[in-house]
């Protein structure tokens, strides 16, 4: 059974690195202890969640079922602890769920069709509305390679974005309360694709190809402009971008080149930095993440003299240039995955899971203050994913592969 993202990482060393503010007197660190003991989730959701301002969650994930058919499952919660579901929604795999301020929730993964004749992967779609059922699932395209993401803005409209086994980098949207429009062509080739969505309705695309790392800039419902290119390629067919976008416009994009772990930003007018090499020996994703004001992280491992995967942080501040990588993690501490995220206030949560000591581990820093002392989860097998909207951060994991995933939930700024 497969029903998440790949692992994280640790501990947590004495030295931390701060953001937004190196004054002597910091904002008081926000509690370890604020996440809230962890729920099982129904079924085998987790894998994606998503959170709104007014705390109510969506979660999905996919399991393998006795007959070896493989289906996506959905559940939803008002509140983060009660959980309905789960649900069904058909056979597929790399499901990804966005859920609006008024609790209306969409789904989007990578589906199958089986007849006589053929197996053809889709990219299929289900929409719950508040406080109603999954939609019966619909097909968006036949030309599918690997899962779909989806963003939703603050009217409630969504965007899905994929890679088609054509190559093709292909988005659809779907409005409130409508139908989902037909698919849009954003490039003949490309893989490893992100998206970033804000609440006024702007979207951003990233992707690689065999030659570059490219972006694209457009709106939910509207059009995209022609792509840019941002730097050199992430490895191929298996690299990832990662972006991440603010309120005003301003976004960040970083990914592992190969050769070094690379990040640029986006002024608010759309016009992207020359790339920066946050460092050298790339080991696995880099993570991004942007506030309302422009400051900005990434995360990222990289491997120590003893081979582990050890994890690092830069920062950027608003208007200024990435700094040096600081530790995260104990040295010596073998790092699978890690994620990052922010808000418009200016809160950054960072988790990473240690898969020597198999713990999740989460970093909160408060808006212009320092990261606080670890939350620690044991007995963790796998990170799951990590979201955050106002008020609330949401983090899921797995006990092991065999075992329901867990959400936590933490108030933030």
């Amino acid at each position: 059974m497969s029903r998440f993202i790949p692992r994280g990482a640790v501990a947590l060393p004495a030295l931390l690195i701060a953001l937004g503010t190196s004054a002597a007197v910091a904002v008081p660190a926000q509690a370890a202890g604020s996440w809230s003991p962890p729920v099982q989730l129904p079924g085998s959701c987790g894998g994606s969640v998503a959170v709104n301002a007014a705390g109510a969650q969506a979660a999905a994930g996919y399991q393998q079922n006795p007959d070896n058919s493989i289906t996506v499952q959905a559940c939803t919660s008002v509140d983060g602890q009660t959980w309905s579901g789960p649900v069904t929604l058909a056979r597929g795999v790399s499901p990804a769920v966005a859920i609006a301020r008024d609790g209306r929730a969409v789904a989007v993964w990578e589906g199958v069709v089986v007849t006589p004749a053929i197996v053809q992967a889709t990219v299929q779609a289900s929409v719950r509305p508040p406080g109603g059922q999954w939609s019966t699932a619909v097909i968006l395209s036949t030309d599918a390679f690997g899962g779909p993401v989806i963003g939703i803005d603050g009217s409630g409209n969504a965007i899905a974005a994929w890679a088609g086994v054509s190559g093709a980098i292909d988005t659809a949207s779907l409005p409130a309360g409508g139908k989902w429009t037909r698919v849009n062509t954003l490039a003949p080739r490309g893989q490893a694709v992100n998206l970033a969505v804000n609440p006024a309705g702007a979207a951003i695309i990233t992707w690689g190809t065999r030659f570059a790392t490219l972006a694209d800039s457009g709106t939910v419902l509207g059009g995209f402009a022609a792509p840019v290119t941002v730097g050199p390629p992430p490895p191929y067919p298996v690299g990832h971008t990662h972006v991440a976008l603010n309120n005003t416009g301003q976004a960040a994009l970083a990914w592992a080149s190969g050769i070094a772990n690379l990040a640029a930003t986006r002024t608010a007018g759309g016009t992207w930095s020359t790339p920066t090499q946050l460092s050298a020996t790339p080991d696995g994703p880099v993570d991004v993440a942007i506030d309302g004001a422009g400051n900005a992280i990434a995360v990222f491992k990289q491997p120590d003299v003893a081979g582990n995967a050890t994890l690092y942080a830069s920062k950027r501040p608003a208007g200024a240039t990435w700094g040096p990588p600081a530790l995260l993690s104990v040295p010596g501490d073998a790092t699978a995955g890690s994620r990052a995220v922010a808000d418009t206030a200016g809160t950054f949560v960072v988790a990473w899971e240690d898969s020597t000591t198999f713990t999740v581990n989460v970093l909160t820093s408060p808006p212009g203050g320092g990261f606080a002392p670890a939350a620690t989860f044991p007995g963790v097998a796998a990170l799951g994913d990590l979201k955050i909207a106002p008020g609330h951060a949401v983090l899921t994991f797995a006990p092991n592969s065999s075992e329901p995933m867990r959400v936590s939930s933490e108030p933030v700024s």
